[in-house]
């Protein structure tokens, strides 16, 4: 993690709407800088998400505290597949980061675990996004237990006001590891 990274984050989220605390939100800013490292895989996709909500709430029917995380980004060339349009592999990586980010908010509102690793990872396609179109992306935890969480990532195309993609996101605690060195 470089002080560079820290910034970028604190950047992108300092003036998210929502009820999160500030030492909170610190705390979120320090793991995804952490874990959105230079050079990784996606990296000039994440570099352009901007969180525009962070919220959590008390859920209704059960009481259980849950996030919901909100970032914008604009549709850029590496981005998108031969046609301009959004690729659905990236919309996948879209799905898997920022519902990752809600499930670490939420985990850390709970004091709980937020070392988890992809179980499952569904997305579902429904309308495509040009090069130059702005996104929402709406993220929010379903269930934050102590072996599995899950959030659910709706991909929004606010230029043409249409849903693009959706996407549930399953993670679990990863297992010890029995490596010998």
């Amino acid at each position: 993690m470089t002080a560079e990274r820290v910034q970028h984050w604190t950047n992108a989220m300092q003036d998210a709407r929502g009820n999160v605390p500030t030492e909170l939100k610190d705390k979120l800013i320090r793991l995804v800088a952490i874990f959105t490292r230079e050079g990784d895989f996606g990296d000039s996709v994440v570099l352009g998400l901007k969180a525009t909500e962070l919220s959590l709430f008390e859920r209704p029917e059960d009481g259980s505290t849950q996030a919901r995380v909100v970032f914008e980004l604009t549709v850029t060339r590496d981005m998108v597949n031969t046609h301009d349009m959004l690729h659905g592999g990236c919309s996948a990586f879209i799905v898997d980061t920022c519902s990752s980010i809600a499930l670490a908010l939420a985990g850390y509102a709970k004091g709980g675990n937020v070392d988890l690793v992809s179980q499952a990872l569904n997305t579902n396609y429904f309308a495509g996004a040009s090069l130059g179109d702005k996104l929402e992306i709406v993220n929010v935890t379903l269930a934050t237990g102590s072996r599995t969480s899950t959030a659910r990532t709706e991909i929004w195309d606010t230029t043409t006001r249409r849903l693009c993609a959706s996407g549930t996101h399953v993670k679990m605690r990863p297992a010890a590891s029995n490596l010998k060195l």
